[in-house]
């Protein structure tokens, strides 16, 4: 029974934490928030998660809800100890950890939420749009506290700046280097991270913890945040997922930090945390920066390695995390191949079929699209943006990262004002096409835009069917890809009347621009953003919400309906109808 009023105490409690949180953080002059109260709080609730793991009648995903909860806070009040008898004194060190393991706390909890919500709302894709839209909701109420910004700010601005970060798009109206505080910067940043990998596929990684017997319907649930056919080890896939973004986001953080120490140019006091940033915003293509004028700050306009490393982590964020997967077992398993022949003259037998053919068409897609796009932006822009860049070399690196650039996030290193129209619309392109499935990056994807173009050849062959490497295409497949390629034109059609409709006085090329960039999550502009009108604003907030969340997920939690399909149980006369 003391087990149970605990438990209550704690469910009601957890909300005032948090809202003690947001109060303190939004009113400068708030009183009662210091380093003793927010001991206080941690020693509370970590004694009453201590009495709670005594009950016998626990569920098990409950009990080690709040265990993970109980060694979070126990693991803060050990390095509160080392640091006080350390320095003698309460530094701010010691507040920083508390408030961490505090919010951590909340997120925990909000996961083991999660969880029992979508266990039992039979829709997952609704659930994966609802999340993103509520995380660019409390976003915008996070960057509008007054310690999150320099002046006040408007709620659309806000709900832009949320949404872009969310979506991992980087289309801004307001100076993220100026307008932001230290906190709202990393406000901004960890929508980014939340954006860019999922809640739910955070969330997913937290169940994995909680592991209490998953039910295969859960599992279903989880396969389809993370974009996975197989219902095997999914906890497992998203324990990987994170992992290995924190990993690269680690390596790509020490990186640009040596990459631009010795110059030591970097508008910024920390150059730890521009280095921290700008990895998790590679990475996860969100085209956000701490710098006013982007990468196309004096600083680092010209530091080729810099943009080599932000390239190519905004390449891996990109190309899918299934894909990087396979691939990195394909290559492992090689080199375990030729390890066993060299040195144990052993044959070392690998699986067959270790690359997918989904695997090969990505990565080949997305080698040509760079490649072409390269020389490309080499040759277009050789005699204009690119010749400030005086040297062979840093032309062609400020060419491929261009490249990289324009399909996936919103970094720049060329004046986009002195682009040439053929290059503004060979970007569009690029931007429309975009990033890989199950990636951070959007656009209609380089495997719906590859089979798209490899059906109408194999049409124009003659062919009623279409084979890639002696595998036939499912029909639903090339269906599947002609409707997302038919719904996002449709989307961003009617988005540019109405963004005409609104702001009469703006050419349209620019709107153009605008809109494939929003819809795209790529995050590229020609300027106009901030100028635009507050209506045009929010179609530019829905197109990245659709971008992200994608057009046709949308009409599936519209039109779907969860029962079963009477329709594969007969079929009608076939109904010929006359084309071309």
């Amino acid at each position: 029974m003391i087990q149970i009023r605990f438990q209550n105490f704690l469910d009601i409690f957890t909300p005032i934490i948090f809202s003690y949180i947001i109060l303190s953080l939004g009113c400068k002059s708030f009183q009662f928030f210091n380093t003793e109260i927010l001991i206080g709080i941690v020693l509370i609730i970590s004694i009453l998660h201590f009495f709670i793991l005594f009950d016998k009648n626990l569920e098990k995903g409950y009990r080690s809800m709040i265990f993970l909860s109980f060694f979070i806070l126990a693991l803060s009040l050990i390095f509160f100890m080392i640091l006080f008898f350390y320095y003698k004194k309460i530094t701010s060190d010691i507040k920083i950890s508390i408030l961490i393991s505090l919010i951590l706390y909340v997120l925990i909890r909000v996961t083991y939420f999660m969880r029992i919500v979508y266990v039992k709302i039979h829709n997952p894709v609704f659930i994966f749009i609802t999340s993103f839209v509520l995380l660019s909701f409390l976003g915008s109420i996070l960057l509008m506290l007054p310690a999150s910004t320099v002046k006040k700010i408007s709620f659309i601005d806000a709900l832009f700046t949320s949404t872009s970060a969310v979506c991992v798009t980087g289309l801004v109206v307001l100076d993220t280097a100026k307008d932001f505080t230290y906190l709202g910067k990393i406000f901004i940043l960890i929508l980014i991270e939340l954006g860019g990998l999922g809640i739910l596929t955070i969330t997913s990684c937290f169940s994995y913890f909680f592991r209490d017997g998953f039910s295969f319907k859960e599992a279903i649930f989880v396969s389809n945040f993370l974009n996975t056919k197989t219902t095997n080890n999914v906890l497992s896939l998203a324990v990987k997922v994170v992992m290995f973004t924190l990993t690269v986001e680690f390596i790509g953080t020490l990186l640009i930090y040596f990459s631009i120490k010795e110059k030591n140019t970097i508008e910024s006091d920390n150059i730890l945390f521009f280095s921290i940033f700008h990895s998790i915003s590679a990475f996860c293509n969100s085209g956000f920066s701490t710098l006013s004028e982007g990468l196309y700050s004096q600083s680092v306009r010209f530091n080729y390695l810099f943009q080599l490393i932000i390239a190519f982590l905004l390449i891996l964020g990109g190309i899918g995390f299934n894909i990087l997967f396979n691939f990195f077992t394909y290559i492992w398993l090689t080199i375990k191949k030729y390890f066993f022949k060299i040195f144990k003259n052993k044959d070392f037998r690998c699986p067959a079929h270790i690359v997918t053919l989904n695997t090969k068409i990505v990565i080949l897609t997305t080698f040509f699209l760079l490649f072409f796009g390269t020389i490309f932006y080499y040759i277009s822009e050789y005699h204009y943006s690119l010749s400030e860049h005086t040297s062979f070399y840093g032309k062609w690196v400020a060419s491929f990262f261009s490249s990289a650039t324009s399909r996936t996030a919103g970094f720049h290193v060329l004046n986009m004002n002195l682009l040439t129209p053929v290059t503004i619309f060979v970007t569009i392109l690029l931007m429309w096409i975009g990033a890989s499935p199950a990636s951070t990056g959007g656009g209609i994807k380089t495997s719906t835009f590859a089979l798209a173009l490899m059906n109408i050849i194999s049409l124009s062959r003659g062919n009623n069917r279409l084979e890639i490497q002696r595998k036939e295409i499912s029909s639903e497949s090339i269906r599947l890809s002609f409707s997302i390629i038919m719904l996002s034109m449709m989307v961003i059609y009617i988005s540019i009347l109405i963004i005409i409709f609104m702001d009469p006085k703006k050419d349209i090329l620019p709107i153009s621009f605008e809109v494939f960039s929003a819809f795209s999550t790529a995050g590229l502009s020609l300027g106009i953003t901030s100028h635009l009108s507050i209506g045009s604003k929010l179609v530019l907030i829905f197109l990245m919400l659709l971008g992200r969340i994608g057009v046709f997920n949308v009409m599936i939690a519209l039109l779907r309906k969860n029962k079963i399909g009477f329709h594969h149980y007969y079929r009608f006369p076939k109904g010929n109808i006359l084309i071309n």
